[in-house]
């Protein structure tokens, strides 16, 4: 095969790329209404049916094999379409991965230390919420907006990711205090059901 033929056969699965970088751009409209995950996710799964069809009737097996694997990796992406249906949900990995370095940059400027893990695993989901920068009228006015039966629904599950997270810190560091008090527990039951 020819250097030029080479060059064809690559420049081909990068147009089909191309082509669905493009299906999957969020700032696209179906009269001038914004895309939704189920409308996305239909345009794509009409173009791999396309791509296949068209790669098995008129490309090489190299070709075929590609368009195969594109179309294996798309459909196994979970969670591909959320992003449309979420504002404000990154919708690359490289925004996802600026968003939580952001995150890590303002813990770390808070606490002082380099390894931030103890607050995302500590807090999770909810460290997401805090800006910093906001200030304190803005938060205010924010919060008035959220209901009282949704606030206290998110503290409760905020107090059981608490709660698990002291359990998990007091095993790996004072494991034998939390073997004696487990086992103080455990006869308590014991004594309550046999009495």
């Amino acid at each position: 095969m020819s250097f030029p033929e080479e060059v064809a056969q690559l420049k081909q699965p990068l147009q089909w790329l191309t082509e669905l970088e493009h299906l999957l751009d969020p700032d696209q409209t179906i009269d001038q209404v914004p895309l939704t995950s189920q409308a996305v996710a239909e345009k794509v799964d009409r173009y791999l049916k396309d791509l296949l069809a068209r790669t098995k009737a008129e490309a090489s097996p190299e070709a075929q094999a590609v368009a195969a694997h594109i179309e294996k990796t798309m459909r196994n992406w979970w969670g591909l379409f959320q992003c449309y249906d979420v504002e404000g949900l990154p919708r690359t990995n490289n925004d996802l991965e600026r968003f939580l370095r952001r995150i890590k940059m303002s813990q770390g400027k808070i606490t002082g230390r380099k390894n931030v893990q103890d607050a995302i695993i500590r807090y999770g989901a909810y460290l997401a919420f805090v800006d910093y920068q906001e200030r304190q009228e803005d938060l205010l006015n924010r919060l008035i907006l959220v209901a009282q039966s949704d606030f206290l629904q998110e503290r409760r599950a905020l107090q059981v990711t608490l709660e698990h997270e002291q359990k998990r810190h007091r095993f790996c560091y004072h494991r034998a205090k939390f073997f004696e008090e487990l086992e103080a527990q455990w006869e308590e039951i014991v004594n309550q059901t046999t009495s």
